[in-house]
């Protein structure tokens, strides 16, 4: 009998959580693709949001691969890294930027502490979400605010703001 009730509670203590995966859009724009005034504030706002002691608990962060010379590659990365630096975090950019199940199969694959932010450009940014197994509504191209929430098994979505004070008033 007690060999059963070890087992079972190594069994559990080895059963980690799965984290939750928040998906996110890269900072505005400007018309030649690098991060707008705007994007850069929004770069703060997430290192208050996302940082050390909110409640998103991100431990991994997962962009498209940025491309030197490429502008539009580098937003997401550009957006992600004041928050990479402040937690002390590496990006992985190791997916391109079409390759939605890439992104969807990295996340998956994490089994460490806390929870994941994926941030890509919104028009895959969707494609993602659906590649781990959700039906979110297609990201606004107006937009820069959202954030999906998927929880694990990763096939529900919820959307709220990030409610960056003077960007989402």
């Amino acid at each position: 009998m007690k060999f059963f009730t070890f087992v079972g509670a190594t069994l559990a203590v080895g059963a980690a959580a799965r984290p939750n995966i928040f998906l996110i859009r890269h900072g505005e724009k400007n018309h030649n693709g690098t991060i707008s005034a705007k994007g850069m504030e929004r770069e703060q706002c997430l290192v208050d949001l996302f940082g050390r002691d909110s409640r998103f608990d991100i431990q991994k962060i997962i962009v498209q691969n940025p491309h030197p010379g490429d502008n539009l590659s580098q937003r997401p990365y550009n957006t992600t890294l004041p928050l990479a630096r402040s937690l002390g975090l590496t990006i992985e950019h190791k997916c391109e930027y079409k390759d939605a199940e890439c992104a969807a199969k990295e996340a998956k694959a994490y089994r460490g502490p806390g929870n994941i932010l994926i941030a890509w450009e919104h028009q895959m940014l969707t494609h993602v979400s659906e590649a781990l197994g959700g039906d979110p509504e297609k990201y606004p191209g107006k937009r820069y605010d959202l954030i999906y929430d998927q929880p694990y098994p990763y096939d529900s979505v919820k959307i709220y703001s990030e409610n960056c004070p003077g960007l989402d008033d």
